[in-house]
């Protein structure tokens, strides 16, 4: 719904570069310095420019792979009242210098990666974190002025192989009239939130929570239900607000209001979008309302025959306007006479008569006026320091390893002491540990001591909150533990289903023999398989084999009979890491573990003929509760057990179920094939019909559950008599990639090859929520009179 309270808009000006222009005077406050965001300056640059400083940051890595989704491939500096803040998706903080010297002024951490450049209005500096969160600082300082939880809960997952929210603030924030907009959530059938807030009451004037369960058209002119996947940089047009949808159309709402104007997935389908959009600076001095631009450098993408340019003008991205003059990030170093930059341009503005540069390789350059004094320009090195523990640390990381069947995947350590166990195990192992506390000193002193290492949002993070009751998904955690002396006895049985199955430990400092130890007690209050071993006095919590009910898939679209997985569903992680090309054959699952074997589609083959595809890479293996991609040393006896695969012949190009022929149709399941059902709306039994629009996958039985392509990867659940369920955003492959095992709905990443701007290209898991979690579904056309009707909802 849409949560409105009556507030003063005021008049619009008649163009947004004239009010940007009178507010911003020689400031660069957002992305792209304006509301529309047009980065466009009227203030001009010293004829002569000379380095004033130079500062190294930490290199950060977009969250996505694909060019088209890579809204944080580096970083985006601002400059509001003499301070540039930088915000930082590695250290999970914006950090204020100053513009004139480079010098730190302060820091502000959130609970995950700041991905978009914060926005200052009225020294309120406002910013959006994967946390679920908007901030609002003091521009002078860093204080506190208020948050706002842009979420339904604290749930979290894996996101990108980062601990975050469901619901990220990944539509970067905009302000305007004394109002900052944003979106959170990504997932539309999760929900998707896009929010105005009064800058200075924190107060919300309206929410629009109405925007990820909408029925329409889809790519390759199909209909399902789908809706705003927000990721990219919030728009001002005057009276509109535009939402950028990851690699699909943007959508329009209403400014005043919320109400959604437009949104449409393009139906053509073949030609890429991306996350960049912006308004022409010409258009924006003509006309009440500007022209919304893009850029086909974003919007391309390698199709297996040839690269394809989506709409948009070159380098639009990568252009800047100061005063009358146009500057590119590839020329404009020679233009102005600029020669200390080292490394490739990420981003350029222009503040306060300087020009600032960031690159590609995390640095920060200052260009300005010559100064009087002639001196080196300052440079700031990145501090470095090693991280130092205890000898007794070192010891509990040891037994803690030596108890765990390997030193992979996620530890979680609840409740800090001194941090010492943290840096311990950051030292002696390969996990990415995940340290939580509500002591903000202690936290804050941890985090600095990571950062300085070099391993924080690669290896490490911390996270402020209550370690007692945080909020943390099922399966993630190979190693869960503590600092805290006297343990977590009264959190512990909470904490078990965040262990993985086939391994997964914890060691709470829980003494051997205490009731929670006790087989019986632990399989009676938690589901899953769970024994209590002794480690010197101390219990050692395993949950051993697999979930109770999941089971494997070998292949050959035999039935899974996978009990866990039932309707609803939520996402459990997602990540674009490991890709598969779209017409690979099917992967199997057996003990946690994926094992799938791509296509290389790079190589040659005779373009046309379909009849012969490429041949196949060798197999990869992952981790399907978090999509981990596993190292070489890990599941040796797995890797042997594997056929030796042929990489050279080149292989079939489709793989359907036996009987299955014309898949391309938008012709449902044969319902003879598909068995009977109980009509929920009139109690009547009658042929099971699952909808079904266009999609190279037929569909595939897998007994319990039924999954298809039908516009977009969709599932039945027949079980429950769900109806169709779409999982909108990703684009599942043209061989069948929605199978349950393992407890999951695994849906991996077999989108290379194909261009059709499908919102969010990645691959996901999915687990069973509670029946009250909202998920809609279809059941397509129905002849049911009104009359024959006996209950709704």
């Amino acid at each position: 719904m849409i949560q409105q309270n009556p507030w003063l808009w005021g008049s619009l000006l008649l163009t947004l570069f004239v009010t940007s222009s009178i507010s911003l005077a020689d400031d660069w406050p957002m992305w792209r310095r304006d509301a529309g965001r047009t980065a466009a300056t009227q203030e001009s640059l010293p004829k002569d420019l000379e380095l004033r400083w130079v500062r190294q940051l930490p290199t950060i890595s977009p969250a996505f792979h694909s060019v088209r989704l890579q809204f944080d491939a580096g970083y985006e500096p601002i400059v509001a009242d003499g301070r540039l803040l930088v915000a930082s998706s590695r250290n999970d903080s914006v950090t204020a210098y100053d513009a004139s010297t480079g010098k730190e002024l302060w820091v502000c951490h959130t609970n995950g990666p700041v991905r978009f450049a914060p926005a200052v209005w009225n020294q309120s500096v406002c910013f959006g974190s994967d946390d679920g969160f908007l901030y609002c600082v003091d521009l002078s300082n860093g204080n506190l002025r208020w948050k706002h939880q842009a979420t339904p809960s604290h749930r979290r997952l894996l996101g990108n192989q980062r601990l975050i929210s469901v619901w990220p603030v990944r539509g970067g924030p905009v302000v305007a009239d004394g109002h900052v907009y944003f979106a959170a959530g990504v997932w539309p059938f999760e929900g998707v939130f896009v929010t105005a807030i009064d800058i200075a009451t924190g107060n919300v004037s309206w929410r629009n929570e109405r925007l990820g369960y909408l029925f329409g058209q889809q790519p390759h002119e199909t209909q399902a239900i789908g809706g705003l996947a927000p990721q990219g940089y919030l728009i001002v047009n005057d009276d509109e607000l535009i939402v950028p949808c990851s690699t699909a159309y943007p959508a329009r709402l209403n400014r005043q209001t919320g109400e959604l104007v437009e949104f449409t997935l393009p139906a053509p389908g073949r030609l890429p979008g991306g996350w960049f959009a912006a308004l022409n600076i010409e258009e924006a001095k003509a006309v009440r309302r500007g022209k919304l631009t893009f850029d086909d450098l974003v919007n391309q993408q390698q199709h297996e025959d040839a690269i394809r340019r989506g709409e948009g003008t070159t380098g639009f991205s990568q252009t800047i306007r100061v005063a009358d003059q146009e500057l590119t990030f590839d020329h404009a170093p020679s233009e102005l006479g600029i020669s200390h930059i080292d490394g490739r341009i990420h981003a350029m503005i222009v503040a306060d008569s300087r020009l600032f540069v960031s690159t590609q390789e995390g640095r920060l350059y200052c260009f300005g006026a010559p100064g009087r004094e002639t001196g080196e320009p300052q440079n700031w090195p990145l501090p470095a320091s090693d991280l130092t523990t205890t000898p007794a640390a070192l010891q509990r990381a040891s037994d803690l390893m030596h108890a765990s069947p390997g030193s992979h995947g996620v530890a979680v350590v609840l409740g800090l002491h001194d941090g010492a166990l943290v840096k311990a195990l950051l030292q002696q192992s390969a996990y990415h540990v995940v340290a939580i506390d509500d002591d903000a000193q202690r936290v804050a002193q941890l985090r600095t001591e990571i950062q300085s290492a070099g391993l924080y949002g690669i290896r490490g993070a911390v996270i402020e909150s209550d370690p007692r009751t945080v909020s943390l998904p099922p399966y993630l955690a190979s190693l869960i533990t503590t600092e805290l002396p006297g343990g977590l006895p009264d959190a512990a049985e909470n904490l078990l289903q965040t262990l993985r199955p086939f391994g997964g430990i914890a060691m709470l400092n829980i003494p051997q023999g205490a009731g929670l130890a006790a087989d019986e007690i632990l399989n009676t209050r938690t589901p899953g398989r769970f024994v209590a071993d002794d480690l010197d006095g101390e219990a050692v919590i395993r949950r051993v084999g697999a979930l109770p009910g999941a089971a494997d898939y070998q292949g050959d679209y035999a039935h899974c009979e996978d009990t866990l997985v039932r309707f609803p569903l939520g996402v459990l992680w997602f990540d674009d890491t490991l890709s598969h090309f779209k017409r690979s054959p099917q992967p199997v699952f057996t003990d946690g573990v994926m094992i799938s074997q791509p296509k290389d589609w790079h190589a040659p083959r005779i373009k046309g003929n379909y009849s012969i595809d490429y041949p196949l890479l060798p197999p990869v293996l992952s981790d399907i509760y978090t999509g981990r991609v596993l190292d070489d040393s890990e599941q040796p006896g797995l890797r042997k057990s594997l056929p030796t695969p042929d990489l050279s012949t080149p292989q079939k190009s489709y793989y359907h179920p036996p009987g299955q022929t014309e898949a391309l149709l938008p012709n449902p399941p044969d319902p003879a094939l598909a068995g009977e059902r109980v009509n929920p709306l009139t109690g009547l039994t009658e042929p099971r019909i699952i909808p079904k629009t266009y999609g190279c996958d037929g569909g595939v039985d897998y007994g319990m559950f039924y999954t298809l392509r039908s516009g977009t990867a969709a599932f039945y659940d027949k079980t429950l008599e769900s109806g169709t369920v779409f999982i909108s955003g990703p684009r599942s492959g043209c061989t069948n990639s929605i199978i349950p095992s393992g407890g999951l709905l695994n849906v991996p990443y077999f989108y290379e090859g194909c261009t059709c701007s499908y919102p969010l290209p990645t691959a996901l898991a999915m687990f069973a929520m509670p029946e009250t979690h909202e998920q809609w579904s279809s059941w397509g056309d129905t002849s049911v009179e009104p009359k024959s009707i006996v209950r709704v909802g």
